[in-house]
C-alpha cells in the first residue's frame, strides 16, 4: 500500500492503441519566431492614423489659439479707437479721422487689419421719475452718438465690431 504506485493503461474497448500526437505549436518544425511581415504592417498603419489624427487636432488647435488671440487684440484696439472718439465727440470735435486712431495696430495677428469707425445719431426718451407721489413722470429726449468700431481684415472679413454711445455735443433736444 504505501510502494511505488504506478499508473495501468486504460483499456480501449475497440482495441486500438492510443497514439500521442503533438500540435502543429509544439511541433519543431512549426516554431514561431516574431512576428510576421503582415502583422507588423498591419500595426504600423494602425499607429500612423493615431499619429496622424493626433497631428491634425494640434493644428486644428493651434488655428483655432490664433483665431481667439486675433480677436482678443482686436477688441482691444477698437476699444482703444472708440476711446478716442469718444473724448473728441465730448469735446465737441466730432468723429476724428481714420489717421487718427488707425496708427499703429500692434501685434503680427493683426498685421494688414484696420479699423473702421462710424457714427449714427438716435434720439432717445430718458423717463425721470416723479418727484412726489401726485407728481408725473417727466420725458427727457436726448440725442445720443452711437459710435460703432469694426476691425476688418485686408480681405474685408469682421473680427470684432463694438459699439458705444456718447451724448453728443449738443445732447438735450428742446420739444414744445
Amino acid at each position: 500500500m504505501y510502494g511505488i504506485r504506478t499508473r495501468r493503461p486504460h483499456a480501449n474497448p475497440r482495441g486500438f492503441r492510443a497514439v500521442a500526437t503533438q500540435s502543429p505549436a509544439r511541433c519543431p518544425r512549426f516554431v514561431r519566431r516574431g512576428l510576421t511581415f503582415i502583422e507588423v504592417v498591419v500595426a504600423a498603419s494602425i499607429l500612423s492614423i493615431a499619429a496622424l489624427a493626433a497631428l491634425e487636432l494640434l493644428a486644428s488647435t493651434d488655428s483655432v489659439s490664433l483665431a481667439a488671440r486675433r480677436q482678443a487684440l482686436a477688441a482691444v484696439e477698437a476699444e482703444q479707437a472708440l476711446a478716442i472718439c469718444a473724448d473728441s465727440v465730448k469735446n465737441g470735435d466730432g468723429v476724428p479721422a481714420a489717421s487718427t486712431y488707425n496708427g499703429g495696430m500692434r501685434g503680427e495677428a493683426l498685421a494688414g487689419c484696420s479699423i473702421v469707425v462710424t457714427s449714427t445719431l438716435t434720439n432717445v426718451n430718458f423717463t425721470i421719475p416723479p418727484a412726489g407721489p401726485t407728481g408725473e413722470p417727466q420725458i427727457l429726449p436726448m440725442r445720443i452718438r452711437v459710435l460703432t468700431a469694426t476691425v476688418v481684415t485686408p480681405e474685408g472679413e469682421t473680427i470684432v465690431s463694438l459699439e458705444r454711445p456718447v451724448p453728443d455735443e449738443d445732447p438735450l433736444i428742446v420739444t414744445p
